[in-house]
């Protein structure tokens, strides 16, 4: 299951103008969205590299509207970047957990987990993109 992140910045053509002035705007919205990638990449947490790696930005020009998708479709996507409730962790497969702390090897029946604050690293980095290309 993929979790996606999404964040839409809609552009519509003024009045009378239509399909040519949106078109205009698809290489500006191209460029904001890689602005927008390329920011979200810098300020996301890596530990493998796999979230950094899942995001992205799609540029859909539909008649007079211009619609930037930016994106994260990695499973733990989510949670990286919203956060987490303080939680019990319990085994699934096994009888017990099994992790190292401070080089030794730890297992437990249960885990409390403290949760987690979240890295709201897309909505941020639209945010000071759109602020920086003069959109909001």
């Amino acid at each position: 299951m993929t979790i996606r992140i999404r964040v839409h910045q809609d552009w519509s053509a003024p009045a009378g103008t239509g399909q040519r002035a949106a078109a205009e705007a698809v290489p500006i919205m191209r460029r904001l969205g890689r602005a927008i990638t390329t920011t979200a990449r810098r300020r996301v947490n890596v530990r493998s590299g796999r979230l950094r790696s899942t995001i992205g930005h799609r540029v859909t020009p539909a008649g007079p509207v211009v619609r930037l998708d930016v994106f994260a479709t990695a499973r733990h996507a989510r949670y990286v970047h919203d956060g987490t409730r303080p939680h019990v962790i319990t085994p699934r497969r096994a009888a017990v957990l099994r992790f190292e702390v401070g080089g030794r090897t730890v297992f437990a029946r249960r885990v409390q987990h403290p949760g987690y604050r979240g890295n709201p690293f897309l909505s941020s980095a639209v945010r000071d993109e759109l602020a920086r290309a003069k959109l909001t």
